[in-house]
């Protein structure tokens, strides 16, 4: 990789900026870039490296912002044939969008998006609190615990997880770390605190809020909420997690964690299996299975 791009790259992962980087990944034909030519660019469209210049790299440069917003990470195919009308922005040539310009080739570019690791705020250092944050750690996510138990917030500083000691729930939310990049996990030691955290919670621009119990429990906080002319909008999730395990707190956190990724990705949490429609398809014939699968991939 270009040294340009490497040194942009640690830049903008210092400041917490988003960014794609963009690569020639299959060429047919003629083309102003070669496989391999990369280029960063950023949400506000300031470029380094190149894809090859001319107006397919423009297309790219002003493709950026909506493919870091999406957040997934793509291949998109570029038509470099004249065709002798004007084109039209976003127009598609088949799977492909139109360029006009006379290379007369095609081109395929694979958008990596460069994310803001997630922030995870988690209500409460008990058993399933730590068993989320160890999960979280997996994936790189920063994680601040607040927790009102003395004897707790020393056991997860201890273990390098910064923490807030609060003398009251509601007053350990932390502006500064809770953002539209935040999931807020509720799992504390009681109902109240699971209450009080969920209306400060409901104040922040965090993207995503689930609480812990039983749905007995959810109910009357709900309507205590209601009560109190507190909206209770869709980013709420409770009972907390996908519906996957048991009871242990390791389960428990792997369903909370799957959740959040659904809601972060813009996934249906679906099955991925093939569905197969002869129950004599013998395993020779691979060929059958594998198009039906690149069909319900395209699909």
């Amino acid at each position: 990789m270009d040294r340009e791009i490497l040194k942009k790259i640690v830049e903008l992962e210092d400041k917490g900026e988003e960014f794609l980087i963009a690569t020639v990944v299959k060429v047919k034909g003629s083309s102003p870039g070669k496989i391999g030519a990369k280029a960063l660019i950023t949400r506000d469209k300031k470029i380094s490296g190149t894809i090859g210049g001319g107006r397919i790299e423009k297309m790219v440069i002003d493709m950026a912002p909506a493919i870091i917003d999406e957040g997934v990470s793509k291949t998109l195919k570029f038509s470099l044939t004249h065709s002798g009308e004007p084109v039209k922005k976003d127009e598609h040539l088949g799977n492909s969008f139109k360029t006009e310009m006379l290379c007369g080739g095609d081109v395929e570019i694979f958008f990596e998006v460069y994310k803001k690791p997630v922030k995870l705020c988690i209500c409460g250092a008990g058993h399933i609190g730590q068993a989320i944050s160890k999960l979280a750690d997996f994936f790189g996510w920063q994680t601040l615990f607040i927790d009102t138990r003395k004897e707790f917030v020393e056991k997860i500083r201890k273990a390098g997880h910064p923490a807030i000691l609060a003398r009251k729930y509601d007053q350990g939310f932390s502006k500064k770390f809770v953002d539209k990049n935040t999931a807020i996990v509720i799992v504390t030691h009681a109902h109240i605190g699971d209450m009080d955290c969920l209306i400060e919670a409901l104040k922040t621009p965090a993207f995503y809020i689930g609480m812990i119990g039983s749905k007995a429990k959810v109910k009357m906080i709900f309507k205590k909420l209601k009560e109190k002319d507190i909206k209770i909008d869709d980013r709420v999730y409770a009972p907390v997690g996908l519906d996957l395990a048991g009871g242990s707190p390791q389960e428990i956190a792997f369903c909370i964690i799957a959740e959040i990724l659904k809601i972060k990705n813009k996934k249906s949490g679906k099955h991925l299996k093939l569905k197969m429609t002869n129950d004599k398809l013998k395993l020779k014939d691979d060929r059958r299975v594998k198009c039906e699968f690149m069909n319900s991939q395209e699909n």
